[in-house]
């Protein structure tokens, strides 16, 4: 982006100018990409929407632990965790396959509805079962985290 003599704002992805400066970079770690890709496509699930989560939960560190105790990329529970084989809930390998192995699980019980399942992952699925209304928190969750679904769709 840059701006002219005259104030106007110019943008571009293909800045064929010296005066575009980079504006604005797109939240994206390809450190994770080939392992989420195997991932999803063993439970069959979109790579982008498992992407989309791990960047919501925990922004892509490996190390994070909720204030509620939830632990690594995909922000796990260590009921959650235990109950879905994970035995190293900070090992990416073993926290993202759990975290699709529970994902899964709550597509196919909320029967692919995407918004509801993701409510279930941060409520657990009995809080979320027959409801269309969740507290804000649980509803902007949702909304962040299908923005980076369609973010990173072109990524896969």
């Amino acid at each position: 982006m840059y701006i002219d003599e005259e104030g106007v704002r110019h943008f571009t992805d293909s800045p064929m100018d010296r005066r575009y400066k980079l504006y604005w970079k797109r939240p994206y770690s390809s450190v994770y990409d080939d392992l989420i890709k195997r991932v999803a496509k063993k439970y069959g699930l979109s790579p982008a929407l498992l992407k989309a989560i791990i960047k919501v939960e925990s922004d892509f560190d490996a190390e994070a632990v909720s204030p509620k105790g939830a632990l690594g990329l995909m922000q796990l529970l260590p009921s959650t965790a235990k109950e879905m084989g994970v035995k190293e809930p900070f090992s990416p390998v073993d926290n993202i396959e759990g975290g699709a192995k529970y994902l899964k699980y709550l597509l196919s019980k909320f029967h692919g509805n995407i918004p509801q399942s993701l409510a279930a992952y941060i409520l657990g699925p009995d809080e979320a079962i027959g409801k269309d209304d969740f507290p804000p928190m649980v509803e902007e969750y949702i909304k962040k985290v299908l923005y980076y679904l369609r973010l990173y769709q072109s990524d896969f």
